[in-house]
């Protein structure tokens, strides 16, 4: 790669800007530092054709963090481009899960929408997800990518078990969340209910969980209703018949008679 560079560039005009802040510049310095006619302080800069196609290669080959991005051929560059947006979606269980209850509650008549509705729904849009993820990698048509430091490409393709421990993560934040709001409410539900009680009342009251007969949370429950499709799952491979083992615990659960 070949550069030519034109022309002088000195630093004495700078220097000299400094230095005159503290004292007057005599006419001699101002004569010297006064600009020139641009032809005479042009620099002209020159690149072969060689150097662009070289400065090109290294564009293409380097990203901002100096890691290889893309190299090779039409075909990589695509294949590549593919990998980098499905490592985006990596960790985005939790948003694939919000979206497939979303979806599921839509289908719904009807504007009542109750706890067991939510629990089904959560469970089913898990069950969705978890059988698009096993039959994709069954039948060889789903790919999904994370960044990896040492890989060429800088990504790598993940296993269906990494995928399958990825959404179960996101279900258990969920079934979390689910506990969370249920004790802010319940707790706001107790105090509007003993506003009106007397400090007796407050006294009297058992501390939360002491006595060993605490209720099973709403979180507790999705987490057992996972299990229970999970392993109904692993044994008909339908995520149908599954879900038909959840229905009957929901309606052990609220005395509701629910189908598949």
């Amino acid at each position: 790669m070949s550069v030519n560079i034109e022309g002088n560039i000195s630093r004495a005009g700078a220097a000299s800007g400094w230095y005159q802040n503290s004292r007057l510049a005599s006419p001699q310095e101002k004569e010297k530092d006064a600009p020139q006619p641009k032809a005479d302080n042009a620099v002209k800069v020159s690149i072969s054709q060689e150097g662009i196609e070289n400065y090109r290669k290294q564009t293409r080959e380097k990203g901002i963090s100096g890691r290889v991005v893309v190299k090779g051929n039409k075909e990589s560059v695509i294949r590549q481009a593919k990998q980098a947006a499905s490592a985006l979606s990596a960790n985005a269980y939790g948003g694939e899960l919000a979206g497939e209850m979303e979806k599921l509650q839509g289908q719904r008549a009807g504007s009542a929408y109750g706890i067991a509705d939510q629990m089904e729904d959560s469970v089913r849009a898990y069950g969705n997800l978890y059988d698009e993820i096993v039959r994709g990698y069954q039948d060889g048509t789903r790919e999904r990518y994370v960044e990896d430091e040492n890989s060429e490409t800088g990504f790598r393709k993940m296993t269906m078990e990494e995928e399958l421990s990825g959404l179960d993560r996101a279900f258990q934040k969920m079934a979390d969340r689910a506990d969370a709001k249920g004790m802010i409410e319940g707790e706001f539900k107790r105090l509007r209910t003993e506003g009106g009680k007397g400090l007796s009342s407050k006294n009297n009251k058992k501390p939360q969980g002491t006595d060993g007969n605490a209720p099973e949370t709403a979180g507790t429950k999705m987490k057992r209703l996972a299990q229970e499709w999970r392993d109904a799952y692993k044994t008909s491979g339908s995520k149908e018949s599954s879900m038909e083992k959840v229905l009957s615990m929901l309606n052990g659960m609220f005395g509701i008679r629910k189908e598949a």
